[in-house]
């Protein structure tokens, strides 16, 4: 029988390697929300990402030059953000670490992208699988900085309301510094800052973290039983 862990190591880090690096260069206001890859046959991964931007027909085009990826195409339009399949090819195959994540028993929380670089959110089993994946990105020669390593027990981060440890504390600390008064007293960098994060990485968390929270309150099903 497998060994069961009691805890995974939650490690939050910026990784810049080249994947989408073109793209994000030419459209700076473009940010990139990975959902989900795929292996396919020969070696093969195809990505599912969602783009969301002030000119997402630029990122578009931007996209489909970009060598790290291939025949990208546009599977829906919601909200004002795309969702897109391609595929890594290239530097861009190389240099894919979801396989290595995958090997070693990580799970992806969380992964957006601007032109600044990846930003992860990622569980590990074993402080010796994190040691391993760091220790690749460090031969292969991408940068990373770890930006929070903390430690999950027991069944996991859900609240009552469906948050994670991450969103309680983006909304706890967004309400300490004056993030939410009317007028607000601080911005967003002074959140990211507090954070120890980028602004991007503190947009995102904040965003999310509303929406779970709406979602498990406001939008929730009243129970009529």
């Amino acid at each position: 029988m497998d060994r069961q862990f009691e805890s995974m190591i939650i490690v939050e880090f910026a990784l810049d390697h080249p994947i989408l690096r073109d793209a994000l260069d030419r459209v700076p206001e473009t940010t990139v929300q990975w959902e989900r890859s795929d292996a396919v046959d020969g070696g093969r991964v195809r990505v599912l990402v969602w783009a969301e931007g002030d000119d997402l027909d630029a990122f578009e085009a931007a996209l489909a030059d970009d060598p790290t990826v291939a025949a990208p195409s546009r599977i829906v339009e919601i909200g004002g953000r795309r969702l897109y399949l391609t595929e890594l090819r290239g530097e861009g195959l190389r240099a894919s670490v979801y396989p290595l994540i995958v090997e070693e028993g990580g799970i992806i929380r969380d992964l957006t992208a601007t032109r600044e670089g990846w930003e992860f959110r990622v569980l590990f089993p074993t402080q010796r699988s994190l040691d391993r994946f760091f220790g690749f990105c460090s031969e292969r020669g991408f940068r990373f900085e770890v930006h929070r390593v903390y430690e999950e027990r027991g069944d996991g981060e859900a609240s009552d309301y469906g948050l994670t440890a991450g969103q309680r504390e983006v909304l706890a600390t967004a309400l300490e510094i004056g993030f939410l008064e009317v007028p607000r007293e601080r911005t967003l960098a002074d959140l990211a800052k507090r954070l120890g994060v980028s602004d991007n990485a503190a947009s995102q968390r904040f965003r999310r973290a509303v929406k779970a929270l709406t979602t498990a309150t406001v939008c929730a099903t009243p129970d009529r039983s």
